[in-house]
């Protein structure tokens, strides 16, 4: 699984989804739906990952963490 923590850099800067709106040129409703840290989302382009990266001056990492999910043990 992966945990996005857009909401937390946003407000380490100061930042409210419709200035990363604009920073970003993503859509208002697209910086509102992913600064929401309730809510999830499908799929994510490499290009909006390149435009927060950008506009935050972050690494991916920042943004982005892989979280395994936990496995049940195999029966034999």
């Amino acid at each position: 699984m992966i945990r996005f923590h857009l909401a937390s850099v946003l407000k380490k800067k100061g930042w409210t989804p419709y200035r990363l709106s604009q920073e970003t040129g993503l859509t208002v409703p697209t910086a509102y739906r992913l600064a929401d840290p309730t809510l999830t989302f499908g799929r994510f382009t490499a290009d909006t990952l390149d435009r927060l990266c950008a506009a935050l001056d972050v690494q991916p990492g920042a943004l982005l963490e892989f979280v395994p999910a936990k496995r049940r043990p195999r029966r034999g």
